[in-house]
């Protein structure tokens, strides 16, 4: 069977390697210079930047695949141990460092916060049950929605659905449980990891912070970029067929099957099976050409600021949290509003921390990040106001004592994820897990409508992030050949 990916993601590089290794005749198609998607990398004044994803957790489902391609994690990456997983810090001039063992974690806690210790040990046991209860059928396995409740493997779940708190917004278990606002706000934050305001998104995604302390904050050697490239080692290794700079304007269909695709240049591709890369809503309304209604929340966008500062002694780990003072409102303003947040917190990674490879010796790289309102769009809506945005977040950088000597920058906004990857609207990870429905309206990766047609990628089930991404290429790579990929964990 001659099957064609569209797009070169990490999800798209799982499937087409997958089907290549067990038989199919893959062509996988990117309308950019490289591979990656979302997994992208930059070099400004000497400084390498990865400009997608800056954490790794679950490295056991990266595990899982190259083992099923036909190698091991080990032979393709050297991931380091980020410790502390993350440094925080708030406005009064208090301080967290989050460290890598889950165990320590509770104590930590209580340094900041004697009376949320205890709390913090208890909420990590219930995020465990929560977790093992709902990982194998909300992640690990393809999913049919409501219909997950009455099949005789998931009998178990239905007796737990009260400790899962589908109906209890994170915010507000986290808030029930914890004392100290700015541990409240700590593990509000996990939210966004998603794209979801924690004032909407149910308290289910309590299995988010479990995830990052359970297994760890990971760095590859190299940068992150270097797992896009070890995907595309063994796309290659397997007989994939990668062609760059081929940008894909239609899937070819008779209204029940798809049968090819159609290139930039006019080049029909005829195909078997196709599988899109391309964000769902993308994919439905310009490639398939159809009356497709967009997610009606889509998760946050993006406002990136890529640094090359003068190396200066500031305190700063590898992985920092700034938080704004009043996070409700930053919400409200991006989410309910659809305008940047005057009073934003701010992510920054300097990953040359870690690895002094990805800057010179005398200076660092710094991705900063602060979430953004789905509002891109391909005429430009952020080009006027880009430039006074930037100036805003460095001028909370330096309430925070953070004022770095910055040699270049680049900024990139929702527009430029709207022009590089095709997202919808800028949106990160397609629709938000602000419902309690979210996880079961998400689209599967067999197309409702398409008999032959896949979804692969973070705006399709289990959604979005290194580890789901690459999960959602091995569930499709098994429903087209109907054999099991195993997530051992």
């Amino acid at each position: 069977m001659h099957t064609v990916v569209v797009g070169a993601g990490i999800g798209g590089l799982v499937t087409a390697t997958l089907l290549a290794r067990y038989g199919h005749n893959v062509t996988l198609l990117e309308q950019a210079s490289e591979a990656g998607g979302k997994m992208g990398r930059a070099t400004i004044d000497g400084c390498t930047f990865d400009t997608g994803p800056s954490l790794i957790t679950m490295p056991f489902v990266l595990d899982a695949f190259f083992r099923h391609a036909g190698t091991t994690l080990q032979e393709q990456l050297q991931l380091i141990p980020i410790d502390p997983g993350c440094h925080y810090r708030w406005s009064d001039g208090s301080r967290l460092d989050i460290p890598f063992s889950a165990e320590a974690i509770p104590e930590a806690v209580g340094g900041l916060s004697p009376s949320d210790s205890a709390a913090m040990r208890r909420y990590l046991d219930h995020a465990a049950t929560v977790y093992r209860a709902t990982g194998n059928v909300f992640i690990f396995s393809a999913f049919e929605g409501f219909k997950e409740f009455i099949k005789p493997r998931n009998a178990s779940l239905l007796p737990m659905l009260p400790r899962l708190r589908f109906t209890q917004s994170m915010h507000a278990m986290h808030a029930s449980m914890f004392q100290d606002r700015r541990i409240v706000q700590l593990m509000d934050r996990f939210a966004t990891y998603n794209g979801s305001t924690p004032y909407r998104a149910p308290a289910t995604l309590a299995v988010i912070p479990h995830v990052e302390f359970q297994y760890g904050a990971w760095y590859p050697r190299g940068g992150v970029y270097a797992i896009a490239q070890g995907c595309e080692r063994q796309a290659l290794a397997n007989g994939v067929t990668i062609r760059y700079d081929t940008a894909v304007t239609r899937i070819v269909h008779d209204g029940r099957r798809v049968s090819g695709v159609v290139t930039a240049d006019g080049e029909l591709i005829s195909a078997d099976v196709v599988v899109s890369n391309v964000d769902v809503h993308v994919t439905q309304s310009m490639l398939l050409g159809q009356s497709a209604r967009p997610p009606r929340d889509p998760s946050m966008s993006g406002f990136i600021m890529l640094m090359s500062v003068a190396k200066q002694e500031l305190g700063l780990q590898h992985h920092n949290v700034l938080f704004s003072d009043d996070y409700q409102r930053e919400f409200h303003d991006i989410v309910e509003r659809h305008t940047p947040a005057s009073d934003m917190t701010i992510y920054l990674s300097r990953s040359a921390h870690t690895d002094p490879t990805q800057a010179p010796p005398d200076r660092e790289n710094w991705f900063v990040l602060v979430n953004a309102p789905a509002t891109g769009r391909r005429d430009g809506s952020w080009h006027t106001m880009r430039d006074a945005y930037a100036e805003r977040i460095l001028g909370r950088m330096r309430h925070f004592g953070i004022d770095p000597v910055i040699r270049a920058m680049e900024i990139r906004t929702p527009d430029d994820m709207v022009r590089m990857w095709n997202a919808d609207r800028g949106s990160l990870y397609g629709a938000s897990s602000n419902s309690m429905f979210s996880a079961f309206l998400r689209p599967r990766q067999r197309s409702k409508q398409f008999t032959n047609l896949w979804y692969v990628g973070g705006s399709a089930h289990p959604g979005g992030g290194v580890p789901l991404v690459a999960t959602s290429g091995m569930l499709a790579a098994s429903g087209i050949l109907g054999r099991p990929f195993s997530i051992p964990s």
